[in-house]
């Protein structure tokens, strides 16, 4: 059993430890806190970044091309509003503010206006011009994928105007105006400079539409009647003009080849 004395000693003891102690509870954390410090350091290096919220991801892109055939691009969102242009394909619109159908646009020429989300592309374009002829038959679709509705098919040597083509990695769809005046998307590849039809009516007639030399053959392509009928001309063919005549002839080529044209066609290389 402890003495008397020996439970002095301890109660003084208890005593003079809370006054060593009782400082330390309000002063600043001592060296042996260091663990704390970069704790709390690093909580207020991140907090500016958690007071204005979380990181935004990437906008989208701000441009787009026109695929189109000139559409409008009015005042106000009201599609019966003003109309301040009809840019061509592939002018290049940059973006201002987005509504469900609707883009607000800027064009090259400064005019700002709303266009169809429909009438765009982000596929990347550019405004092209001059003429080519298609190098076999060829499917023409309405939007820029390959994959989409065909609106027409040109024949072999369809002369064609160029108005837009794609750029960077996809370079191979080429915007065109047939004859008819439709318009639609084609392979690039399915294109050439060499005007097949021009040439083999020199070939075979020196490119005159009218010449009847009595010989039983008639036209630029020197059509028999019989050959003219079936594919479906009226008449003889010197009296049509010169489109009706390569409409004709396009279809009879479709149809059984160039061997039609037995000599003209071997001697241009076209078989």
């Amino acid at each position: 059993m402890p003495t008397t004395r020996t439970r002095r000693l301890a109660a003084a003891l208890a005593a003079t430890t809370a006054v060593t102690l009782a400082p330390l509870a309000g002063a600043p954390a001592s060296a042996t806190d260091v663990s704390a410090a970069p704790a709390a350091s690093a909580t207020m290096s991140t907090a500016p970044s958690t007071a204005v919220g979380p990181v935004e991801a990437a906008p989208r892109s701000t441009v787009r091309w026109v695929k189109a055939d000139r559409p409008k691009v009015t005042v106000k969102r009201d599609r019966s509003s003003r109309t301040v242009a009809r840019p061509g394909a592939g002018t290049r619109l940059t973006v201002l503010e987005r509504r469900t159908r609707l883009l607000k646009v800027r064009l090259p020429s400064g005019k700002v206006g709303w266009v169809g989300k429909r009438a765009v592309t982000a596929t990347p374009l550019r405004k092209v011009g001059g003429k080519r002829f298609t190098a076999q038959r060829v499917p023409v679709t309405r939007q820029v994928r390959g994959a989409s509705r065909t609106v027409a098919r040109a024949a072999l040597g369809t002369k064609v105007t160029k108005l837009a083509r794609t750029t960077g990695r996809d370079v191979n769809r080429v915007k065109v105006r047939l004859p008819s005046g439709k318009t639609g998307w084609v392979s690039a590849n399915k294109l050439r400079t060499r005007d097949v039809w021009g040439q083999l009516a020199q070939c075979e007639s020196g490119g005159r539409p009218g010449i009847s030399t009595g010989n039983g053959y008639y036209g630029m392509y020197q059509f028999r009647a019989s050959t003219w009928r079936s594919v479906g001309g009226s008449g003889l063919p010197h009296r049509h003009s010169a489109k009706e005549q390569t409409k004709r002839a396009q279809i009879l080529q479709a149809r059984a080849g160039w061997g039609q044209w037995p000599h003209c066609t071997r001697k241009l290389g076209l078989r």
